[in-house]
């Protein structure tokens, strides 16, 4: 029995009776006696047992998850295909361009930092360069927080 039903109840009491009275023949949860109302507080779903989950119910659950997922992905290249086709585009050779892509090393592929702009280069008032996390620079305006990817001139409109 748990260490906090002990400590609330009488050493008397027979240890299959109900937590809060003693008496035999119901538990706490439909005590006749008892002060607290255990159904008014939980409701009655907090005391319907629930059918359990088995391993083979998971492995089908996933199985049947795996199945959907290859529809989708049978179905998201039909309409791809559809869509190069509409666009005038050759289906192979969009997947050759892919598949030179996934094979090329990632650091190709981020385009490199612009050098960086000379000292007399100065921005106009109010403005600053930041560099995001790729390397490139932009400009923001520092009072009305304004982002911009194109270096700013004095007759840049700022609203």
């Amino acid at each position: 029995m748990e260490k906090h039903h002990l400590l609330r109840r009488d050493p008397n009491w027979h240890p299959n009776g109900c937590n809060l009275c003693g008496q035999l023949g119901h538990q706490a949860a439909n005590c006749p006696n008892g002060t607290i109302n255990w159904r008014q507080i939980y409701g009655d779903e907090a005391f319907i047992l629930r059918q359990p989950i088995y391993y083979s119910d998971i492995v089908q659950r996933q199985k049947y998850k795996e199945d959907n997922m290859k529809d989708l992905e049978e179905r998201a290249q039909a309409y791809a295909k559809a869509k190069a086709a509409e666009l005038g585009l050759s289906w192979d050779e969009i997947v050759a361009k892919a598949e030179e892509l996934r094979n090329k090393d990632p650091a190709e592929l981020i385009p490199k930092a612009a050098p960086a702009p000379a000292a007399d280069d100065a921005l106009p008032a109010g403005w600053a360069v930041a560099t995001d996390p790729n390397g490139r620079q932009y400009f923001w305006h520092k009072k009305t927080q304004k982002v911009q990817w194109e270096r700013p001139s004095e007759d840049t409109p700022i609203n």
